[in-house]
């Protein structure tokens, strides 16, 4: 998973506002990482975060290393994060009205939505219900985050329906990050915003990881961890340039 280093400044964890990570793999898959680094950090310093699971796909053994190299212990950090799992379009739509009252407890300065709009694109639900929620929702995390942050994980568009509902988003967001693969091989993701852009090189944290995996098998000194473990974070770059956002990744207008 992405960054445990401090060495990564400039892809800072929004303070206040709605921020929606939009990437390439099913609803936000391949961004997550992003917002799993920004989690360990707040974590680490004493904080708590909410995380809410839409997309039912949360996996809490993906913080164990990254918050041991923090230097942290693992149980005692994960207390902090409060995990929220709707099976349903109603059960989502009451975790994220909830959460404003928790929030009002833990403090917490980060709050996540998971794969937010897959709920809503259940062919059970009736579009008008589904956008009428949605909008409900977002006002709610809209007040939120005049006091915390609130970062919301999609993918590209797959149906018209989720792209009216991504329209129906706009108005609520304060910023908004595309992500698509730079290369064929996937090992560049590259990260665009309205004035922020940043390449993530994957494949230089794959050749780190399997030297230090080596270096490990071959070394002599006993005082060397045999864990295997422990995730290197991808090269992260900030790009000047703006970047051109290929249209067949992003779906169409939003």
């Amino acid at each position: 998973m992405l960054p445990v280093r401090r060495t990564t400044e400039d892809l800072q964890v929004p303070s206040t506002g709605i921020t929606l990570l939009e990437g390439p793999g099913s609803f936000g898959k391949d961004v997550r990482n992003i917002v799993q680094h920004w989690t360990t950090m707040v974590l680490s310093q004493g904080d708590c975060v909410h995380w809410i699971d839409g997309g039912h796909r949360f996996d809490p053994s993906q913080f164990f290393s990254p918050i041991q190299s923090l230097n942290c212990n693992p149980e005692e950090v994960l207390r902090r994060l409060y995990i929220g799992r709707g099976f349903t379009l109603h059960q989502l739509h009451q975790l994220i009205l909830r959460v404003r009252h928790e929030v009002a407890l833990t403090k917490a300065p980060l709050i996540v939505i998971d794969g937010l709009l897959a709920m809503f694109l259940d062919q059970q639900i009736k579009q008008f219900e589904a956008r009428s929620i949605l909008r409900h929702c977002l006002a709610a995390l809209q007040e939120l985050s005049r006091q915390c942050s609130v970062v919301l994980l999609d993918g590209k568009t797959v149906s018209p329906l989720h792209q009216q509902l991504k329209c129906t988003m706009r108005p609520y967001l304060n910023k908004h990050f595309r992500a698509f693969w730079d290369d064929k091989k996937h090992a560049l993701l590259r990260l665009t915003g309205e004035n922020e852009h940043y390449l993530l090189d994957f494949n230089r944290h794959q050749t780190e990881k399997g030297q230090r995996r080596l270096d490990t098998f071959t070394t002599i000194d006993p005082n060397v961890s045999r864990c295997f473990g422990e995730d290197l974070p991808p090269t992260i770059q900030k790009v000047q340039a703006q970047p051109i956002l290929p249209e067949s990744q992003d779906g169409g207008s939003d």
